[in-house]
């Protein structure tokens, strides 16, 4: 399961609190055969690659005997980073992800985000742009995702 410091229930930050280069607390999670059966089940990915161990042993998908997360489950855990960030009701409005290495059961993942852009239009629809990374224990990059979020204004911070 996913494991952070960051406490759900505290405030969205600000906008206007935000600035290039702010680090993302890391969000750490295990891949177990659980976690992918239920991600599975939710998503209704029941592909054997992820959900059936016998099969993958004799196939060898991927180079490896094991099963492996669903590509969208990482994608998932990095978008969630930013969550735990900038709390559950942050308006995440665009994901845009890519899949670099599978992650088999028993890989660690680890999900690093960064602040890219911060975007003050003035209009109601400004916006981050954060720099997401997951890593496996070795190191190895296993995804990337640009994820856009709008966050409020401080009060009076858009008064022209």
């Amino acid at each position: 399961m996913p494991h952070s410091t960051q406490a759900l229930d505290s405030p969205m930050p600000y906008l206007d609190d935000l600035k290039t280069g702010d680090q993302l607390e890391p969000l750490v999670y295990e891949i177990t055969q659980d976690l992918i059966h239920r991600y599975g089940l939710a998503s209704l990915d029941l592909n054997s690659v992820h959900m059936n161990p016998a099969w993958c042993e004799r196939a060898q998908v991927f180079g490896t005997p094991k099963t492996v997360q669903h590509g969208m489950m990482n994608m998932s855990f990095m978008a969630s980073a930013v969550l735990r960030t900038f709390g559950p009701l942050a308006d995440v409005f665009l994901v845009d992800s890519k899949f670099t290495k599978p992650g088999p059961v028993g890989n660690t993942i680890t999900c690093r985000g960064k602040v890219r852009d911060v975007h003050v239009l003035n209009n109601g629809n400004d916006f981050a742009i954060i720099n997401v990374e997951a890593t496996d224990q070795d190191g190895d990059l296993v995804g990337i995702s640009e994820v856009h979020v709008r966050l409020p204004r401080k009060p009076g911070a858009n008064a022209v």
